[in-house]
């Protein structure tokens, strides 16, 4: 989970409102309307400033939940769990808004060589990661269910309004888009209301409106990967309204000595090795989380060469061994702590 950069996302933000209100002549602080709720598996922040702003803030979580409910495949009812369920045999109605993820999802799977894949869902299942102890499945046991991950075999009908799993088994896991998705829905329910400056912190995923009340940037911090109490560089949201963090220390077991992390290679079935952290600096909360997959699959040589075709879409991204590499747009940008 993403606990500690929220964490460090809120202590970073919460410090720099306070550094504003301090500063001799500092115009009062606009009086925010703060709310939390549990959604998409994560904690969920919301802060707007204005007139208006707990209505807003209230519509806007009530769209979250409306996304999660669809989107959750630990809830059998949800749309997502009927077309799991559902999968080899019929096609299921599904709403405009889970139609409009799995197309996303799949236009930049096809760019990003396959790294995203919303039907790991049986790579997921059988690696249980937070939910199976130590448990390491065999090569064998992968082998298995690798056939069943293929984001190409969604069937997709924008007129009917379905969607269906041509293979019994598939099984489709949206966790790597419906946050981001559903923070952007909103975000622009936000703005509908007025809404001119805001953060919302899901799961360490941030996004802004605007500036500060005091007018001067957002600046959020990314946490170091093998420290908890250390942030490894910083970053003023003036180009971005967005920052995204994947990385191998948010949900993991150690097994003999070796790290196994929720994020899967759709198409190995294993961990990638090549770094252990990437931050995205994005102007779209939906795709930040499958653009950080990509790059933590991918590594940086081929995932810096890929994100050529991807311009204002930039990244942070921090090796084994504690280097730090940004991609072009971040050079002398993000603060990288020594």
């Amino acid at each position: 989970m993403k606990q500690r950069i929220i964490f460090w996302a809120s202590l970073l933000i919460a410090l720099a409102l306070l550094a504003a209100a301090c500063r001799p002549g500092a115009p009062p602080a606009a009086k925010p309307y703060k709310e939390t709720q549990f959604l998409m598996d994560t904690i969920v922040e919301m802060t707007a400033y204005g007139p208006g702003a707990e209505n807003a803030v209230k519509a806007a979580f009530a769209e979250i939940k409306r996304l999660h409910d669809i989107t959750n495949n630990f809830d059998p009812a949800s749309q997502v769990s009927k077309i799991n369920q559902a999968a080899g045999r019929d096609k299921i109605k599904a709403d405009p808004d889970l139609i409009a993820m799995l197309r996303r999802s799949n236009e930049l799977a096809d760019k990003l060589e396959g790294t995203f894949d919303v039907t790991v869902g049986p790579l997921t299942d059988l690696w249980g990661i937070g939910r199976k102890g130590d448990f390491v499945p065999s090569q064998d046991d992968i082998d298995k269910v690798l056939p069943l991950v293929n984001y190409r075999l969604v069937a997709i009908d924008g007129a009917a309004g379905t969607v269906y799993l041509p293979k019994e088994g598939m099984k489709l896991d949206l966790g790597g888009i419906a946050k981001g998705y559903a923070v952007d829905k909103a975000v622009a329910i936000l703005k509908t209301h007025g809404i001119a400056s805001a953060l919302v912190n899901a799961g360490g995923d941030v996004r802004v409106i605007g500036r500060r009340p005091d007018g001067n940037p957002w600046r959020i911090g990314v946490q170091h990967p093998r420290k908890a109490d250390a942030i490894i560089a910083k970053l003023a949201l003036t180009e971005w309204d967005t920052m995204e963090t994947s990385g191998d220390y948010q949900r993991y077991i150690m097994k003999d000595g070796t790290r196994y992390s929720h994020v899967l290679d759709p198409r190995t079935g294993r961990q990638p090795r090549h770094l252990v952290s990437v931050t995205m600096a994005i102007n779209n909360s939906a795709d930040g989380d499958i653009f950080s997959t990509a790059l933590l699959i991918l590594g940086p040589q081929r995932g810096l060469e890929l994100l050529k075709q991807f311009p204002g879409v930039d990244a942070i991204m921090i090796a084994a061994d504690g280097r730090v590499m940004v991609s072009p747009g971040l050079e002398g940008k993000a603060e990288i702590e020594k």
